[in-house]
């Protein structure tokens, strides 16, 4: 009796599993703080709590951009591997007048670790003047996960 009392109530955590003949990606969950890097330097600290928000910080480390090497608080949302983060390029060292979203998602990378492949958008956060609001700038980003011991297990996502 209490093993069924047990698995009714994990039943809605449990991961489901996929049907014969499919096959679906086993990526380490991560929980606690974790730090991803961009292909430009960038650093991102990431604490993900069990509903899913994601808040931390960004450090823009990228050539030739403004704001760089200051800490800029960040915060989103995690489901499944859909990931979506925003920056407001804005604290009480530096106001760049600009904010950036992010939409992507976590996936394996080559090298066996986790990486988050997301298209941003840069915003002005500036009123326009005059009747035109300059068009917001896009691009693409890749984060890969910097391992630290003990903060990763495998799990199945749907």
């Amino acid at each position: 009796m209490a093993a069924f009392l047990l698995a009714t109530c994990l039943w809605p955590t449990v991961p489901h599993a996929a049907p014969a003949g499919e096959t679906k990606p086993v990526l380490p969950a991560f929980s606690g703080t974790t730090t991803w890097v961009n292909r430009h330097g960038s650093i991102m600290v990431l604490d993900l709590g069990q509903d899913g928000e994601l808040r931390g910080y960004f450090v823009n480390n990228a050539p030739g951009k403004g704001c760089r090497g200051i800490p800029y608080d960040l915060s989103g949302h995690m489901l499944g591997e859909a990931v979506d983060f925003h920056v407001r390029w804005r604290n009480g060292v530096a106001d760049c007048l600009t904010e950036t979203e992010w939409h992507g998602h976590m996936q394996p990378s080559r090298n066996g670790g986790l990486e988050i492949v997301a298209k941003w958008q840069r915003r002005s956060t500036l009123a326009p003047i005059g009747a035109r609001k300059p068009m917001p700038q896009t691009g693409s980003d890749l984060f890969t996960l910097q391992v630290t011991t003990g903060l990763q297990s495998q799990i199945e996502i749907d």
